[in-house]
């Protein structure tokens, strides 16, 4: 994943020893463990797409074609740009070199700036999009075909009702019921059931009084805020891997960014559980949402596995794994939509899935 920069690069008067420096590049089989890029697919070969966190600057590589060193909070990274479909900049702070932007268009790179939260980022085109075999028309088309907008739909909810392990036969009679629905009208009514009988157990649990998940009690109050967390995180990997956030399949309309709220569903029980570990350890207030928040990102750091993918990666990556199965199966890349989930190791044939997890833990 690392190379050392051989003799000294002179970088527009920057000079860079080889004692000094380490420089990321991109790799067909490896990706950096905090998704500085990723692959479309586990295929070798393809262009990667690039995620730079807040940019510090560009310098053009002498006597490497299309090569550019991005520096950003973090490290530096040795980018060529004929391996490159797509940038994105996230919170950016630095400047865009005029020769860096002519480059990209002469690759046909796709550039965004995004920030956390942002449902509308800068995107820049080379030239307007022609493709319409894009995975934005693929999202549209399966989101207007009913039968696998409900697929899609159910697959998230029955991921959901998973997790509703104080309330198991309720959780199962829920499936049932899903498996069973032909739209999603039905499907939602059937989740409101299931997850208002949820909340009355969970609050119950944990003896509390005048509770209702839509309230203004300090628990649904950091329920809310550790909620909005995990859009953000939800966001920034549906718009890098350029989804539109606004074209769900559970919820609707389409005229705010709802995707993110299809994708969380499985993985809610994650921010759930965070705030009941808090309120057991007796915060209380504003103080609880604070710390609630604190457990959640302790928590989306612990190391987990994965059956779909056989891997060992960090809880965080889940959301970004849930944006690439949807992917996956958007492109025809998967006949099912195979979500990642934590779980045990155990035998026989894992499923077949087209995507890899970044940050794997070996």
């Amino acid at each position: 994943m690392f190379k050392k920069i051989g003799g000294v690069i002179d970088l527009s008067d920057k000079v860079i020893a080889e004692q000094d420096s380490e420089i990321m590049e991109i790799s067909e089989d490896k990706q950096h463990p905090d998704f500085i890029w990723t692959w479309k697919s586990n295929v070798r070969g393809q262009r990667s797409s690039l995620w730079i966190p807040y940019l510090k600057n560009i310098t053009k590589i002498k006597g490497k074609k299309s090569h550019w060193l991005i520096a950003y909070n973090g490290g530096e990274i040795d980018a060529d740009l004929g391996k490159v479909d797509f940038v994105m900049f996230y919170g950016l702070a630095g400047d865009l070199p005029i020769a860096f932007l002519d480059d990209l268009s002469a690759h046909g790179i796709c550039l965004m700036i995004h920030r956390r939260n942002m449902p509308h980022p800068l995107i820049m085109y080379t030239s307007f999009p022609t493709d319409l075999n894009d995975l934005l028309t693929k999202q549209i088309l399966y989101r207007e075909n009913n039968i696998k907008r409900v697929y899609i739909s159910r697959t998230f909810l029955l991921k959901r009702f998973d997790a509703f392990t104080l309330i198991p036969e309720v959780a199962d009679r829920g499936s049932f019921q899903l498996n069973k629905a032909k739209d999603i009208v039905t499907l939602r009514t059937v989740e409101a059931e299931v997850t208002a009988k949820f909340w009355k157990k969970w609050a119950a649990t944990l003896n509390l009084e005048n509770f209702t998940r839509r309230s203004q009690h300090p628990v649904a109050v950091a329920l809310d805020a550790c909620s909005f967390f995990m859009y953000g995180q939800f966001l920034r990997w549906i718009l890098f891997h350029k989804l539109s956030p606004c074209h769900a399949f559970l919820h609707q309309p389409s005229n705010y960014p709802s995707l993110p709220y299809d994708l969380m569903e499985p993985y809610r029980y994650i921010f759930e559980d965070a705030v009941a570990a808090c309120v057991k350890k007796g915060f209380q207030g504003s103080e609880l949402s604070t710390k609630s928040l604190d457990y959640l990102k302790e928590s989306l750091e612990e190391i987990v596995y994965v059956p779909a993918t056989r891997q060992n990666v960090r809880r965080k990556n889940l959301i970004h794994g849930a944006v690439l199965a949807l992917r996956a199966y958007l492109l025809g890349e998967t006949k099912k939509l195979i979500l990642p989930t934590e779980g045990q190791k155990n035998g026989g044939r894992p499923p077949q899935v087209s995507y890899k997890l970044p940050g794997e833990v070996w």
